[in-house]
């Protein structure tokens, strides 16, 4: 080989590597929870959107919607994993944003039926698209406070 084809190799090994960091820092956030007492919502709180247990889930669902007995301040989130527990070997959690309520009618379908009267609808949306494939584990965060996500609250699979 010659220098110029051993110059012409490095530069594409390097420009592959560069667009595959660069694919996966564009995807969901990863974090670990924060260790302490497990967050209470002080409230009823179901997951209805994704119907728990769902399998054939659209890979970016864009939002997790929850049924609440009163609304959760903003400050609440939820963390998905991949395993039912946060503490699993090949631990990987995803962050959404704050809870934001919705009417009814911006439930997505199908969704579950919440099991309590004059529910309110509060939403997560999420940042990106999830692993295909993949069961996902449902928790709800407190991140005003040190307290380690309450849950899960439900499942589902994507496709």
């Amino acid at each position: 080989m010659t220098i110029m084809t051993l110059r012409l190799l490095f530069g594409s090994f390097i420009f592959a590597a560069a667009a595959v960091l660069a694919a996966c820092s564009s995807g969901p956030s990863y974090t670990v929870p924060t260790p302490g007492p497990t967050c209470s919502p002080a409230t009823t709180v179901q997951m209805i959107y994704p119907v728990p247990g769902a399998t054939g889930v659209p890979d970016a669902p864009q939002q997790i919607v929850f049924a609440v007995a009163s609304p959760l301040p903003s400050s609440w989130n939820l963390f998905l994993n991949t395993a039912d527990t946060l503490n699993a070997t090949g631990y990987q959690g995803y962050t959404g944003a704050g809870f934001e309520t919705i009417s009814a009618g911006q439930v997505p379908s199908p969704s579950a039926t919440p099991s309590f009267s004059n529910p309110t609808y509060q939403s997560v949306t999420l940042a990106g698209a999830l692993v295909s494939k993949a069961t996902y584990w449902v928790w709800v965060n407190n991140t005003a406070t040190n307290c380690t996500p309450s849950g899960p609250l439900g499942s589902f699979t994507t496709q």
